[in-house]
């Protein structure tokens, strides 16, 4: 009975052994593949300095003032200036980026990082918020984009928030030639500045994607570094919040709202992408680029604006004697057709606003507009290291222009 009973299952245990060999082998190379980090948790990263980069770069004895050169009268009002610049880059793609547009060649990334690094020296950038940079990615050709710009605008003092890193990443599904490939990419601060420290926290993804498409999505993440600005520090909140769950961004928003407003208060930037409009939007769904987006019940900028920290766009957008036109001139989203704005900088009150606006000359190397806010630092009040929050009501704060 044994003899015969044996060859007749020989074939279903070889198969069998090959289904178990195929799944494992299969597991293995999904796993390797998303590779990189898959649980939120906060990282440090040692801030960088690059003595390469070019001329416009101050030594240590040049932080004490501000090389701002907008005026041709220096004061010390204009010491206390600094340009705050807050960026997606979309890893110098254009419109597409998310995966629709196909591989495009090196070059095409070479120009698009050459502009960015134009545009930031033309505004006179100090402190450069981004978002979407890629250090080391297949999609991008491995070009050190961070590296790059900080050569290409003298801004030699670095700091990088790695949110998204697997060893291969198979999206856009098909073809395969158009997979994402090798992937290290996320936020940075560019600085004129020395950067003293850096702190990476990687926010949970979307509970609700698949588990195997998370092991693929990419971090949303909170940047904090703080700089080293003359005889002040400024401390930099760096976000790039969710853009396809509502709930998950909302929670975000809470969080770091929370993490804001329980530090003192003193010099403090938040910035970023936050892929929401501001309470006052006109328009908040249907938009033509993608209609199923809709910001109708998101609570993410008014969640935000409880930290303590002024929005540096002008109160008027959404007060009394409101225009449209007042309103379009601050849309950041999408750069060849503005109609929203996902795009801020908020400011403690220990900021005045000298002015605030979206930077259309440079035009569509990226999907997202920069937006360029320039602050001057007021002395703080002793003995606290801060001024207390004000609210909305504070003109002066809130994006008017001054002298």
């Amino acid at each position: 009975m044994p003899s015969t009973v044996r060859p007749r299952y020989a074939w279903v245990r070889a198969v069998m052994t090959l289904f178990v060999v195929t799944a494992i082998l299969c597991v293995g190379i999904v796993l390797w593949m998303a590779g990189g980090i898959q649980s939120p948790k906060t990282l440090t990263d040692p801030p960088r300095s690059s003595s390469s980069a070019n001329a416009g770069a101050p030594t240590a004895a040049d932080t004490n003032t501000n090389t701002n050169t907008n005026t041709n009268t220096s004061t010390d009002a204009d010491a206390e200036r600094r340009t705050i610049v807050t960026w997606n880059i979309a890893w110098g793609y254009g419109w597409g980026s998310e995966g629709s547009g196909g591989r495009l060649e090196p070059e095409h990334f070479a120009r698009s990082i050459e502009a960015m690094a134009a545009f930031l020296r033309s505004v006179n950038a100090d402190i450069v918020l981004l978002q979407e940079v890629d250090f080391d990615s297949t999609r991008s050709g491995h070009v050190d984009q961070l590296a790059s710009l900080s050569e290409k605008t003298g801004l030699m003092y670095s700091a990088r928030a790695v949110s998204w890193q697997a060893n291969w990443v198979p999206f856009p599904y098909w073809p395969p030639s158009n997979h994402f490939g090798a992937m290290s990419s996320g936020g940075a601060v560019l600085s004129r500045y020395p950067i003293t420290s850096n702190e990476v926290t990687l926010l949970p993804k979307p509970a609700k994607n698949p588990f195997w498409y998370n092991l693929f999505y990419l971090f949303r993440y909170v940047q904090r570094v703080e700089v080293s600005s003359g005889q002040h520090t400024i401390r930099i909140y760096n976000a790039h919040l969710e853009a396809f769950d509502l709930g998950n961004r909302e929670r975000q928003a809470v969080v770091l709202s929370e993490r804001v407003r329980k530090e003192s208060m003193g010099y403090t930037i938040l910035g970023g992408d936050f892929n929401s409009v501001p309470p006052e939007a006109t328009v908040r769904s249907g938009y033509p680029d993608e209609p199923e987006t809709n910001h109708e019940a998101d609570t993410t900028i008014a969640t935000l604006r409880q930290a303590g920290l002024n929005d540096t766009m002008p109160e008027t957008l959404g007060g009394p004697g409101h225009h449209p036109s007042d309103e379009e001139a601050y849309f950041t989203f999408p750069s060849h057709q503005p109609n929203r704005k996902l795009d801020y900088v908020l400011a403690s009150p220990s900021f005045e606003v000298v002015s605030a606006r979206v930077g259309r000359e440079a035009g569509k190397v990226s999907d997202h507009l920069p937006l360029v806010v320039e602050l001057r630092l007021r002395p703080l009040t002793p003995p606290h290291t801060g001024t207390p929050p004000q609210s909305r009501g504070d003109a002066a704060s809130h994006g008017t222009r001054v002298p």
